[in-house]
């Protein structure tokens, strides 16, 4: 099995008290030092030997996440590291349909961010991905979303939307497309070309699946699949259903007749102590801040895909000592055919950074050996 670390880029507060802890006292943001010390959990993955890092994030939102371009931030990790691969779970597109209107359920800075910005266009977005891929020598791996949950439609643009770019990138010649979403001409002359990707033919793909409906198509598209283990904190759908789901996936891609076997990667909220007396009481805070994050009345929360509430985390999590760890690891090993844990060690943002820290040490020498 391979193991990532799940990073947003994670807010840092004065007093180290984040605005959903109760005895928050109004602590600024500290910007800078957040990036020293997110720095120093991509700099510890890279020399404890994991196999990769995944960046989440979102715009206009920095109470928790602070990585609002995660194309960028995926250059810059690769450019200061050597050896561990980098995956964006997720790059969002900005995508709008006529008439189209934002969901009831959609939080404040996504509604902006719908409302406002202008949409993304695949040929940019191929540019930078190739970018991204040649600076990391090949380490790339490109995760994005679409927002599909409940739209049949939407899920079509946005397989539509990497089906330009997978073009693009395979064609010594651009020849043009023409969809029901995305239309371009061919290039107009010999020299006219976009940067390739260092992967050849384009770097792989892991789709984060956001609702229930997408397990099926992702099958038969042939895409990786990324979930959150329990469910999202908007589609409360339980560890059984969320199990039929991934079966269905598999059943599809064999169906499709797509080459190799369909695993998941699992996103998972993590946090391991040397003690179960001491993973108790740390699980206990943590649970405690991540009910107040999702209220709403403090915290925002979040409709990320694979983002986990605290009802399915209490279900299904990574919480406990290294045996209990890695017992769990078996089961989700099992249950959902995964080869990737995607640790999520600072959920919520609301983990002290030095549990953080101890966490990924504990995982690093007591976890991860038992599956390598």
């Amino acid at each position: 099995m391979d193991f990532g670390l799940f990073n947003t880029w994670n807010a840092l507060y004065e007093g180290d008290k984040v605005p959903w802890d109760a005895d928050y006292r109004g602590g600024k943001l500290l910007e800078e030092e957040a990036y020293v010390q997110n720095w120093k959990e991509i700099e510890a993955v890279e020399e404890m030997g994991w196999d990769y890092v995944w960046l989440g994030g979102g715009h206009f939102s920095k109470q928790a996440s602070m990585d609002p371009q995660v194309l960028m931030l995926s250059a810059v990790i690769a450019a200061r590291t050597e050896r561990i691969k980098i995956g964006s779970s997720i790059h969002r597109p900005v995508m709008k349909q006529a008439g189209e209107t934002v969901s009831a359920s959609a939080l404040p800075h996504e509604r902006y961010g719908f409302d406002n910005l202008m949409l993304e266009d695949p040929i940019q977005t191929a540019e930078q991905v190739a970018i991204v891929d040649q600076v990391s020598k090949g380490r790339f791996i490109y995760g994005a979303g679409g927002r599909t949950r409940g739209s049949d439609s939407r899920r079509e643009q946005f397989f539509e939307y990497l089906e330009v770019m997978k073009q693009l990138w395979t064609e010594e010649h651009f020849s043009g497309f023409e969809g029901k979403y995305y239309s371009y001409p061919a290039f107009y002359e010999p020299y006219l070309a976009i940067p390739k990707p260092y992967q050849r033919p384009y770097p792989p793909m892991l789709l984060p699946v956001d609702s229930q409906e997408s397990f099926v198509p992702m099958g038969q598209q042939g895409y990786r699949i990324a979930v959150g283990a329990g469910s999202s904190p908007h589609n409360l759908r339980g560890t059984a259903v969320l199990t039929e789901d991934v079966r269905m996936y598999r059943q599809a891609w064999i169906d499709a007749g797509h080459p190799g076997e369909p695993t998941t990667v699992v996103r998972i909220p993590t946090l391991v102590a040397e003690t179960k007396e001491k993973a108790d009481r740390q699980t206990e805070d943590l649970m405690s801040l991540a009910r107040r994050y999702y209220s709403g009345r403090v915290g925002i929360g979040s409709t990320d895909a694979g983002a986990a509430s605290p009802d399915a985390t209490k279900e299904v999590n990574l919480f406990g000592t290294p045996e209990e760890v890695v017992e769990k690891i078996y089961v989700l090993r099992e249950i959902f055919s995964t080869d990737e844990i995607m640790f999520e060690v600072n959920w919520t943002s609301s983990v002290p950074r030095d549990v953080v820290m101890n966490t990924m040490r504990l995982l690093t020498d007591q976890v991860i050996p038992e599956f390598k």
